[in-house]
């Protein structure tokens, strides 16, 4: 059964870069449109420098740290509101505007504060926060209050009940979490690269091909990309269903 459906995947994959060639061909200019071909030369020539690697270990860092960050904060602060409501209501408005604001502000924001090294981590870290603290707390509040009655009445202690009835609960809720928060801190970090321009990340990768108009080259550092985002997400998510087991 898996090994249909990956052979499905690989045929899709393989119909949309056919597509993805016609047209390419069809425009037949390559800074408008390169075309897979091109693509994957120009990756396979970024790939041939050290300072590829550099740039890319460092951007998947940097948003692993934002990540993390968020995560640990939107987990913490959804705990206090589910225990008390007043912290609830006190961060209602605040997580509101963090949703609302666009990432572009953000970016601005962190620019001015913390320089263009650090943009990358703190608009990864604020893009996490709230998808964490939505998940968590929405998962803590539908915990079944029988489950917990029947633990307070036997007397069971912190460690079982968080391992045998809130986790439980939470599962759902997290795995959704790590995927949605994983991708979004991915595409706010880059983001910020290319407007921060920190030295060696993706982000400036993308931008110097931009202003040489090497429309292969910004199509390769894009498609790097978009599979650390994938890999991280998937190890990320397998960790995750270890821990939840």
């Amino acid at each position: 059964m898996k090994n249909n459906k990956y052979i499905r995947t690989a045929v899709i994959v393989f119909i949309w870069l056919i597509i993805w060639q016609i047209l390419a061909l069809v425009i037949n200019n390559s800074i408008l449109l390169s075309g897979p071909v091109e693509t994957f030369m120009a990756l396979i020539t970024l790939g041939s420098s050290p300072s590829f690697y550099i740039s890319v270990g460092i951007t998947i860092l940097k948003i692993l740290l934002g990540f993390l960050i968020g995560t640990l904060a939107g987990t913490a602060f959804s705990l206090l509101s589910y225990r008390f409501t007043v912290v609830k209501d006190f961060l209602s408005p605040f997580v509101s505007v963090i949703k609302s604001i666009p990432i572009v502000s953000f970016i601005i924001i962190a620019l001015i504060w913390a320089g263009s090294s650090n943009v990358t981590i703190i608009v990864s870290s604020v893009i996490s926060f709230p998808i964490f603290y939505k998940n968590v707390l929405e998962g803590l509040f539908v915990t079944d209050p029988k489950m917990l009655d029947l633990a307070r009445v036997y007397q069971m202690k912190t460690s079982k009940k968080i391992r045998y009835i809130y986790l439980p609960s939470l599962s759902s809720h997290i795995k959704s979490a790590v995927s949605l928060a994983v991708g979004m801190a991915f595409r706010g970090g880059i983001t910020a690269e290319v407007i921060g321009q920190p030295v060696r990340s993706i982000g400036n990768g993308l931008y110097r091909s931009k202003i040489n108009l090497a429309t292969s080259d910004m199509l390769a550092w894009t498609l790097t990309a978009v599979i650390s985002a994938f890999l991280v997400e998937r190890l990320i998510s397998l960790a995750v269903k270890k821990v939840l087991k």
